[in-house]
Parts: C-alpha cells; sequence; structure tokens
C-alpha cells in the first residue's frame, strides 16, 4: 500500500545547491531528505536514462504516491516565454529520437508521442495556478536554430529540459501521480550559461512553489 507522500524529484546538483542550500545531495538517493511529513526530496539524476532509473528505484522503494519533477527548462522559439517564469509541464515528448541531415533534424515519427501529466485539478495548489504548457526531453542541447524551429513547430512545445518524458511514464505505470514545475532559465540555442537566469529562476521557483506547497502541510 503507497503512503500518502510526495517526493520532488530534482534532476542535477546545481539545481540542488540552488534549492537545498544546506542540504547534502549525494546520499538522497539512498535516504531522500525529509522536508516536512509528507513531502521528500532527492537529486536524482541528469538526463533520461540517468533520471528514469533513478527514480524507478525510488518509488518502488519508498512507495511514493505523488512526484513532482522540478527544475530548469529553456523556452523554446515561439514559445513567448521569457527567463524566470514560472510554467507546469502538462504533457512531454521525446524530442530528439530522430537523425541529423546535415544541419536539419528530423524525428523518426510521422506525428509526436505525447505523454501526458497528472490532471492538474489533483495538483498542490501553487503548482496548479501555474500556467500549462508542452515540453520535449532531450539528451543533447543544440545551438541549431532550424532544429530548434522544427522542434517547437513539429512537437507543438515551449519548453525543453532533459528528463521528464520518461517520470511521466514511469510515475503513471506505478501508480504515482506525477507533475513537472520549471523555472525558464534560458531560450534554447544560447549555448553560454553566464547569460542563463539560473539561480534567480530557481530562486523564484522555491519562494513561489515549493515553500508555499510545503507551509501549507500541518
Amino acid at each position: 500500500m503507497r503512503k500518502a507522500k510526495t517526493l520532488v524529484a530534482v534532476p542535477s546538483a546545481q539545481e540542488w545547491k540552488i534549492l537545498f542550500p544546506r542540504v547534502p545531495y549525494s546520499k538522497t538517493l539512498e535516504h531522500p531528505y525529509a522536508v516536512n511529513r509528507l513531502f521528500d526530496a532527492a537529486c536524482v539524476g541528469i538526463g533520461i536514462v540517468n533520471f528514469a532509473s533513478s527514480l524507478t528505484k525510488l518509488i518502488c522503494t519508498k512507495k511514493y504516491s505523488r512526484v513532482i519533477v522540478v527544475g530548469i527548462a529553456g523556452a523554446l522559439p515561439h514559445s513567448e516565454l521569457k527567463t524566470g517564469d514560472l510554467v507546469r509541464v502538462d504533457q512531454e515528448c521525446v524530442g530528439d529520437i530522430g537523425y541529423w541531415n546535415g544541419d536539419e533534424f528530423r524525428s523518426f515519427f510521422q506525428k509526436p508521442q505525447v505523454f501526458s501529466a497528472t490532471s492538474a485539478k489533483f495538483a498542490p495548489l501553487p503548482v496548479a495556478k501555474l500556467p500549462g504548457v508542452r515540453g520535449i526531453s532531450v539528451n543533447t542541447l543544440t545551438s541549431s536554430e532550424s532544429a530548434l524551429e522544427y522542434r517547437a513547430k513539429f512537437f507543438g512545445a515551449q519548453v525543453e529540459a532533459m528528463e521528464a518524458a520518461a517520470a511521466f511514464q514511469i510515475s503513471q505505470t506505478l501508480g504515482a501521480q506525477i507533475f513537472e514545475v520549471r523555472a525558464i532559465s534560458n531560450f534554447t540555442g544560447d549555448m553560454d550559461k553566464n547569460r542563463w537566469n539560473f539561480k534567480q529562476s530557481l530562486l523564484s521557483l522555491k519562494n513561489n512553489v515549493l515553500l508555499p506547497m510545503w507551509e501549507n502541510v500541518k
């Protein structure tokens, strides 16, 4: 029987250090950090494969009833998003299953394979009130303008990150609710991380989503 406890799943050590500056991340896969009696947090790993394998282990061993993926994302072309925006990702696609022909990327599929999060009506209020978007999960970032234009149009996506497509499928297969919240830190294609709004966007996520969510626990 699953306990009514939520896992806040953070992909990278860099993101974890902003969100949980006083908590070492290295052992949270074995011993998730107990935020309070209803919420744990763990640094789960970067990329689809690492995140998927670690999340599967956590749900199976700790019996979480709900998972909330949190972290940064890049805004795709024509998304009308800006750095610092917070979004709830309601749908995900794997954005780089395909092939490159010179500078052009094309999907192997004729239409997007779309994975859905749990309905927002079941989300905690700070998550539910965020604007909903579609995301893509990729293993490799690109600066190719043509590839980014294609991904935005073909997948109908507004944001790009590296983990949650697998998390959506795994969580629902294992009987856990799944939600995703992203802070927009950069525009896709910008490889200069000095221009990314990394720290402030994550602090906004913490202050506007995580802390209000945790403070509602009596």
